[in-house]
């Protein structure tokens, strides 16, 4: 009688396990970080605009350096030639803008940079700048407002938002975008120490490079 009941109970146990499984939901697993909030890379373009007198073109040393500064993100962060548009109805101050910026360029060490210029309608009489710009690479980093609620752990998954600001700080950091798209390009092998360490391993010596005289590693244990 109790062998009878022993394996009634568990029977019944291995029934009610079967039907929670049954009812159990899968939960598929989360994927990594940086598919869930990726940061996307999208092309941007930089102007400055540059008004001239109708007599001549004269820039102050506040504008100067905020012309440099400008020119300087073009050759750090610029994507094929910089841009100079002028407009229709020029005068002696649009005509000299072109050798300042190049004056400039040159201080700087851009003397050789590619310039493309272009015109573009403007109304007579009315003030139109020299438009200057450049394409270049920006991160788009997610908005990362919480939509979620925290206390939601039942099902034992991190939230919708988890990892949304290591993402959006990495995009923030990151100066040079291109590094997302393609690392960067190995440099050329130096085959004097390639020989050296070849010729090494034939004698069967260490290819470690020898430390400096003045240079030693100690270590001692706390007592």
């Amino acid at each position: 009688m109790q062998m009878i009941r022993k394996a009634l109970k568990i029977s019944l146990l291995g029934g009610g396990l079967l039907a929670m499984a049954g009812c159990a939901t899968p939960i598929d697993s989360e994927p990594p970080i940086y598919m869930k909030h990726p940061i996307q890379i999208s092309e941007s373009i930089e102007r400055l605009e540059l008004y001239s007198r109708p007599d001549g073109m004269s820039l102050s040393a506040r504008d100067s350096e905020a012309v440099a500064g400008f020119l300087s993100g073009y050759a750090r962060f610029g994507d094929g030639p910089l841009h100079m548009n002028y407009p229709a109805q020029t005068n002696s101050g649009v005509l000299q803008t072109r050798s300042v910026v190049q004056n400039i360029m040159g201080q700087i060490g851009m003397g050789g940079a590619p310039i493309q210029e272009g015109q573009y309608q403007s109304m007579p009489n009315a003030p139109a700048p020299v438009v200057i710009s450049y394409r270049r690479l920006k991160a788009l980093p997610k908005n990362c407002g919480l939509t979620s609620n925290l206390s939601r752990t039942y099902n034992n998954q991190p939230w919708r938002e988890f990892g949304c600001s290591q993402s959006a700080n990495l995009a923030a950091m990151v100066q040079d975008y291109r590094q997302f798209l393609e690392p960067y390009p190995m440099g050329s092998p130096d085959m004097r120490r390639r020989m050296t360490v070849y010729d090494k391993y034939i004698k069967g010596e260490s290819p470690a490079s020898q430390l400096p005289p003045n240079q030693s590693i100690t270590a001692t244990e706390d007592q």
